[in-house]
């Protein structure tokens, strides 16, 4: 395995054979059978059978401080190169068989009568980093302190994998700081295919000496993550089905926002009761992805698959169909604050009283997100990819909630205004700008409910990166934008004057005088 493992890069390796060791058969066998009388068979569990070229053999760990990968040798009769089970007639690029080569087709038989057993005879190799010895350091700006190395470890292992129950257990060699342990064993439970949880299944590398041996290990349990290959297909059908949302969202909020210039020119009196802070706020929610280079971040994501699902014939959209909505959705968003700034014949006085109500408030829930960024980093641990949620990211992710409250700031502008209330903002506008905050919220429910949640499950629309989204979430900011547009639309709808503050101003220094 050793010698296989070292030519894995090598694609024209032909007449490999290899042999199961059968004390290590034996041993695994032994330790299956530990584990499968305390596990009940369910009826409607699933398990990957191994017996196609999906790559579901392989699987990515990971626990406190130790990460790794492991991928098959051989499945059965027969070996894996990039995912791929070759049998004797594969041609030369590919891997060839095993135990013997089987040459008859009494033999081929043989090979495929193998992969129907529930009990299949499997390799892998194991690469895992794990703290290693405690060693000093001295940097320039502290005190002494301890840091752990990083240990690179391998494991060669054999053993078998039960299809039916999701059980894998293999005994083998593992090499560590210069020496060579082969009393090493391996358990992993693979989720089932139709489970929903994160996790991918969990497992166990522990030792079978004696904790008095020098070599003895504590155990290590880890969890996996990941995607089988059927779930990665459905979430590239999602990512492709969410990017043609996101492009659709981004041209109904241009339609919206051409009708609101359209509303604003008909209507003279329109761009004056405009709040010029609403309309930066909605400017800001598309100079932000051009700034970011969206798209790119859009490639990325989606890139993530490639190496899970080689074969998948990945539909990339477009980077002018990313990009032209953003663009011309911005342009139009400073069409329409230009009108509005250009509209402003009178006092600023209502709109600096926006400001100093919208600003601390602002400014408040970014310290509150903050504080309660800080919190969460010191009470969780390391999350299931490895990665801390950055305060940026937590930031960015109040911004959407500032983006859900776009209507915040004329409303107070309505209510400074008093009696006088002109029509200023479009149904169009506020409507069709409430569907499209409150669309993202109500697919992240149904989505929730139909898509396995993964750390390599990227999200295009309604992503935790633009917004806060939770079953809380789902039900607090709904609420709240509509409440908003319910307020707008009864301020518009109120009896009142329909003048410009301007009129009502210079109206204000004449009055009644009875005629006796």
């Amino acid at each position: 395995m050793s010698i296989i493992d070292d030519q894995r890069s090598n694609a024209n390796i032909s007449d490999v054979k290899y042999s199961y060791n059968d004390t290590m058969l034996e041993e695994a066998r032994k330790h299956h059978q530990k584990i499968s009388n305390g596990k009940k068979m369910i009826g409607s569990d699933s398990f990957p059978d191994f017996n196609s070229s999906n790559g579901d053999a392989e699987f990515s760990f990971q626990a406190l401080d130790i990460r790794g990968q492991a991928y098959p040798v051989t499945i059965g009769l027969r070996m894996v190169a990039d995912n791929i089970l070759a049998d004797d007639d594969a041609s030369s690029r590919r891997w060839v068989v095993f135990g013997s080569t089987p040459t008859t087709a009494a033999a081929r038989r043989a090979v495929v009568d193998d992969m129907k057993e529930d009990l299949l005879n499997v390799s892998y190799v194991i690469r895992y980093s794990a703290p290693g010895d405690k060693i000093r350091v001295r940097p320039s700006n502290a005190a002494h302190y301890s840091n752990y190395s990083v240990e690179k470890r391998k494991i060669l292992a054999e053993g078998i994998y039960d299809r039916k129950r999701g059980i894998l257990c293999m005994v083998g060699c593992q090499e560590r700081t210069g020496s060579t342990d082969c009393q090493t064993l391996v358990t992993v439970q693979f989720a089932s295919l139709g489970s929903k949880v994160p996790e991918h299944g969990s497992g166990a590398i522990s030792s079978l000496r004696d904790k008095t041996d020098r070599l003895f290990f504590a155990k290590i349990n880890f969890t996996m993550h990941g995607m089988y290959s059927a779930q990665v297909a459905n979430a590239i059908s999602r990512m492709d089905m969410e990017s043609v949302m996101l492009v659709a969202s981004t041209t109904l909020s241009c339609v919206f926002t051409i009708l609101q210039i359209l509303h604003t020119k008909r209507n003279p009196e329109a761009a004056p009761a405009t709040s010029v802070t609403m309309l930066a706020v909605l400017t800001m929610e598309f100079l932000a992805p051009l700034v970011l280079n969206s798209e790119a971040l859009f490639a990325s994501r989606r890139s993530q698959y490639h190496e899970l699902h080689p074969t998948s014939r990945r539909i990339e959209m477009n980077e002018v169909m990313m990009r032209a909505p953003t663009l011309i959705a911005f342009v139009l968003q400073l069409r329409l604050l230009q009108l509005a700034w250009s509209g402003r014949r009178t006092s600023t006085m209502s709109e600096r009283t926006v400001l100093w109500i919208c600003l601390p408030l602002y400014a408040l829930g970014g310290i509150v997100a903050a504080v309660v960024h800080v919190i969460n980093a010191r009470a969780s641990t390391i999350g299931m990819a490895g990665w801390r949620v950055t305060i940026w990211q937590d930031l960015v992710s109040y911004a959407g909630l500032i983006l859900d409250g776009f209507l915040l700031p004329q409303v107070i502008l309505n209510a400074s205004l008093g009696a006088s209330r002109a029509r200023a903002i479009s149904p169009w506008f506020y409507m069709g700008g409430t569907m499209l905050r409150l669309m993202p919220h109500a697919y992240d429910v149904v989505r929730a409910q139909i898509y396995k949640p993964s750390m390599r499950s990227s999200k295009l629309y309604a992503s935790p990166h633009d917004d806060l989204f939770g079953a809380a979430w789902d039900m607090v900011i709904p609420c709240g934008v509509a409440l908003l547009a319910l307020l707008l639309f009864l301020q518009q709808r109120l009896p009142g004057t329909e003048s410009l503050p301007s009129q009502r101003s210079r109206s204000s220094g004449y009055q009644m005088v009875s005629n006796i």
